[in-house]
Formats: structure tokens, sequence, C-alpha cells
């Protein structure tokens, strides 16, 4: 999906809305003229009363996109399976014996076409894996498209999903160096003519060194081929999606002994009084405002998953009313305009408002996930393996991320 469409979604979702006119604008504009059935189905889909502001109709929106994206793919796929078999014909033309095998070479001047294998060279086939024929090159994510996998990352991530897309920084060398401002001297005013006061800054730095998160998983032949679902790509997602849960469970609790160390371990954490068995609205409030007062901007509250059920059940006082909205509606999914986001790695009774301009995330090398079909040719068994680099969490201050925990 387009990045600018991506994001439509991502807002929607975190918000728990369906899309505004605007928004399906840009959905049916960015279809393709000849796509007729994608953009009839969208349409039946959120003229119905009502049903365009329905989380529902989002997601029926966004699995339409996905089809016709598919279909675009196989497409893509079907001509580039016709372009090789043209060539080979034209080999066969030009060449009809030896095609395998060829025994001569009939002078500089003959046509180097005629003295190619039909099996792809190495080179060949890194060429196809970097235009993206799967159906070719015999993979699942190649090297051209691992990029995009970062946005995957974010949207299957409780964590990434906090921090803004600027924060998720790639970097090139064995070691994640996050420059920190200690200290500085503050502006005043200046009189007319008069020279203008030097400032001073002191700059300090963290360091992190790239971990790699890795697996791999075997699948026989036979699955893949009698599967009724595209087991390939089943296989592929859930890799990622363990993957991403790996780094989660490290980004919020992991210590200095872990290879991630977690946001938990580098906040500042407040223990309620005895008697508050739950954090509230009010708590919550609290932490905003000890943010706000030393000139951050909170954007994001995670809630471990009973404080996160608790604030959907906290009532006003006296009049039995939820705070989050009727529990027939949808649970509210923001605090003053702050996304609610629960994660299970979590600690039970603990939430965390953050400035997530604040914390910065190192990727050493995005995920990706690569197949082998000859590692265990002799049992007909294929290969997926998985593997990413992240370099670890950085809080610019310790103030930007208030823990807030119940007892």
């Amino acid at each position: 999906m387009k990045v600018e469409l991506r994001k439509i979604f991502e807002n929607a979702e975190a918000e728990n809305r369906g899309l505004d006119a605007k928004e399906i604008a840009a959905v049916i504009n960015s279809i393709p003229v000849e796509e007729r059935m994608a953009r009839t189905e969208i349409l039946a889909a959120v003229n119905s009363p009502g049903a365009a502001s329905s989380p529902e109709t989002r997601a029926v929106v966004a699995e339409t996109l996905e089809h016709m994206e598919m279909r675009a793919e196989d497409a893509r796929e079907e001509r580039a399976r016709r372009d090789r078999e043209d060539e080979v014909r034209a080999l066969i033309a030009r060449a009809p014996m030896g095609l395998l095998t060829p025994s001569s070479r009939r002078g500089q001047a003959e046509d180097e076409e005629s003295w190619r294998s039909l099996m792809p060279s190495l080179g060949e086939y890194r060429a196809l894996t970097a235009e993206g024929i799967p159906s070719s090159g015999g993979y699942t994510v190649p090297s051209g498209t691992a990029s995009k996998y970062v946005d995957a990352l974010k949207a299957k991530s409780t964590f990434l999903r906090g921090i803004p897309a600027e924060n998720i920084v790639p970097f090139d060398s064995a070691t994640f160096s996050v420059p920190q401002l200690i200290s500085s001297t503050g502006t005043d005013y200046v009189e007319e003519g008069q020279p203008i006061p030097e400032g001073d800054m002191v700059w300090g730095e963290v360091k992190f060194e790239a971990k790699k998160i890795g697996r791999i998983q075997w699948a026989s032949v036979e699955i893949l081929e009698d599967s009724a679902v595209d087991q390939r790509n089943a296989i592929a997602n859930n890799l990622f999606r363990d993957a991403s849960l790996k780094f989660d469970a490290d980004a919020f609790t992991g210590s200095g002994t872990n290879p991630i160390k977690g946001i938990l371990s580098q906040g500042v954490s407040t223990t309620l009084g005895a008697g508050k068995v739950t954090v509230t609205y009010d708590d919550l409030a609290d932490a905003v405002a000890r943010i706000e007062a030393m000139n951050g901007t909170p954007s994001v509250v995670w809630a471990s998953v009973d404080m996160a059920a608790a604030l959907r059940k906290e009532k006003a006082a006296g009049s039995g009313t939820y705070q989050g909205g009727s529990p027939v509606d949808a649970p509210a999914p923001t605090a003053w305009g702050l996304p609610i986001l629960p994660s299970a790695f979590l600690p039970t009774k603990t939430v965390v408002v953050a400035d997530g301009s604040r914390v910065m995330v190192g990727i050493r090398r995005n995920a990706s996930v690569k197949v082998s079909e000859d590692a265990r040719f002799d049992s007909d068994q294929v290969g997926f393996k998985l593997t990413m680099r992240v370099a670890g969490i950085s809080l610019a201050e310790a103030a930007s991320a208030q823990i807030v925990k119940a007892v």
C-alpha cells in the first residue's frame, strides 16, 4: 500500500474510526482506471448511511486495496514470466542445439545471448531478486523491497507505533551513537547596539551496539504445494510477527543485561499511594503535567493490558457514566488526544506516558525474509530465514517517559 494511504489507515485505526470524506476521496483517486471492480466495491462499502465512519468499513476498504495490489503483483509476475519464455524461445531459435551446455564459441562477434544457460546464473538470480519477481527468484521478500518492512514492523510493534517515524533511525555502522544535550545556557534580552552574548552547550552521547534478531523455519515441499492458503507468505508473516514481539519485549522491559535497554529502565517512575490499585485518568493527567513541566510534548500512553481495561471501565464520580464511552461503542483509544496503546509486555498495573519525539530507535538492518530451496535438498524441505538488526532505545531525558505504577 502506498505510504500516504498507509498513513490514512494507521491514523484511522489508532483513533478507532472509519474514513472521512477527504480520506475516502484519496483512496478512490489512488485506484487506477482499469481497476473498476475495486473502485465499485469501495464505493458500495462507503455509500451506505453511516458506513464510512465505521471501523468495519475501513477494514473492508483496506482489504479491497490489498486484493487490488495482489492482482497488480500477479499481473507483473505474469508479464515477467512471458518475457522469460520469449527470451528462451529466441535462444532456441538461434541455437537449437546445446543450449544447456554450449560446446564451442563461434567467434566474438556472435550474440552473447546464445551462450546463456536456461538456468539463471548467480548474477542473473541477484538481478531477478532486485527486480522483485517471486516466481522467478524463488524468495519471499527480495532485498530490493526489504526496506519497506520497517513500515510493517512499525504496524506490528506496539512500541514503535508510539513514536514518530523520523525517530526510527537507520544507521550503517556497528554502533548507533545518539547525541544528547546535557546542558545549555539560556538566551536573554539584548539592548540595541550591544553584543549578542555567546551561548554554551554541553553535549554527550549514548552508544548502542547492533544486535541481531533471527529465526529459521522449515517446511516440507508437500505442505507448501498442498496447502489451501499461501503457506509461504503465512510462514514469512508469522516470522515477522515473532520478531516484532521479541523487539517489543525488550523495548519496554529490557534491563542493562538485555541486548536492548527498555524504556522502563530509563524513565522516571511514580508509584501511587496505598489503596490505589489502578491507574486512573487523573493519574494520567498528572503524568502529562510532569512532562509539560520540562517543556515536553506528551504524545503517547502505553498501558499494561489490565490497566487499559481499567481505564475503559473507569466511571465519572457519582454518575455511573463510563469515562471511555458507552460499552456498546468502541473503547476510547485516546486520553486527551493521546493514543492509548495496550501491551502485554508491560508489567501489570503499569502505564507509561511519554513524549515520543524524545525516544530514538536504531535500525541497523531492516527485517527481511530469505528462502532457501536447497539447504535441505536431501529431505525436500524449504527453509525460511528472518533476520534484522536493531540497536536499542535511547531516551533523551528520563523525565520524557513518566512511568506510573499502581500498588
